[in-house]
């Protein structure tokens, strides 16, 4: 019987697979990489980010998840976006260890006309892909509690390139136009599907004494930011992101011809974890005395982040 990988290596196989497949879509985020290195830092993946309309689709990269040890631990709530959202997190104090934000379309909160669009469109992505292995691989890591070698290759493959991707039709640009007039967000979130919208470096593991130089940092270098870095300083959580490229996005036209239009789809977040607080306050210790970092999230943070990528109707009606 051959050895089996444990969650954490088929992790690490995980986050280098996605992470070289969102490199090759994101420019900023090679530069970004790049600064860092120019820098003398350590690119620390901190997290990544998807959002999805299809609740089967979040159900099942909950499941995939847990493959990597990953598992659903808070739930997060941004009305004004039309998104719910939970973090993926690999239990324990360790607030470097890779992590998953996932984010729903809330579509009971869409006029009903509109949702039923986005669950048409959901329903064309689901019935042209074929999960049956994926899904026999995670029971088979299940019940084992890890994957071979080999096995681990294809769970890994499977996962970022056919769940993280919208496997069929491209968008219809009616359906576009109605979820973007009611969410930027959620309009970018069908033009992207599944895969990460964003990837996150860690400030200090970057080589950066904060944040705040780092940001300096990238817009000497020419990149666009958003407006302000989010949480104050000397709080437990501060990111701040680039601004999403606008993309030349294949969608469908009325006669069903192909289309073109514009969306913003992909970022780059930087990401300052302190020491996490209690309830009252009060500042929270590992056993070995060590200050215990924050490894959640913030939704006031997350609402302004989600900025970064938001396809307002006039650019779906573009092209």
């Amino acid at each position: 019987m051959s050895m089996l990988l444990t969650p954490r290596a088929v992790r690490g196989l995980f986050v280098e697979a996605a992470t070289a497949k969102f490199a090759r879509n994101v420019p900023d985020f090679v530069r970004l990489r790049q600064l860092v290195a120019d820098n003398g830092g350590q690119f620390l993946n901190d997290h990544g980010a998807i959002r999805t309309a299809d609740p089967a689709v979040r159900a099942l990269f909950v499941q995939a998840a847990r493959v990597l040890g990953l598992r659903r631990e808070l739930n997060y709530a941004f009305p004004s976006k039309k998104l719910v959202s939970f973090d993926l997190q690999a239990i324990g104090d360790d607030a470097h260890e890779f992590k998953i934000f996932v984010s729903q379309v809330d579509l009971e909160a869409f006029p009903a006309a509109v949702a039923d669009v986005v669950r048409t469109d959901c329903a064309e992505q689901a019935a042209a892909v074929d999960h049956t292995p994926f899904l026999a691989l995670i029971a088979k890591a299940e019940a084992a509690g890890g994957l071979s070698a080999r096995d681990a290759e294809t769970f890994v493959s499977h996962f970022v390139e056919k769940l993280m991707s919208r496997p069929g039709p491209a968008l219809r640009r009616s359906t576009l136009e109605a979820v973007a007039g009611v969410s930027g967000e959620a309009a970018s979130a069908l033009a992207l599907g599944p895969d990460f919208n964003h990837v996150t470096i860690d400030v200090l593991a970057a080589g950066y004494r904060g944040i705040d130089a780092m940001a300096a940092a990238m817009l000497a270098a020419g990149f666009r930011l958003l407006p302000a870095i989010q949480g104050a300083p000397g709080t437990k959580l501060r990111q701040t992101a680039t601004m999403a490229a606008t993309m030349d996005t294949p969608i469908r036209e009325a006669d069903d011809s192909a289309g073109v239009a514009q969306t913003e789809k992909q970022f780059v977040e930087i990401i300052e974890r302190a020491q996490a607080q209690d309830g009252d306050g009060a500042p929270l210790w590992q056993q070995d005395g060590q200050p215990l970092v924050f490894r959640n999230f913030l939704a006031a943070n997350a609402e302004k982040i989600f900025d970064a990528a938001s396809t307002k109707a006039s650019a779906a009606m573009s092209c």
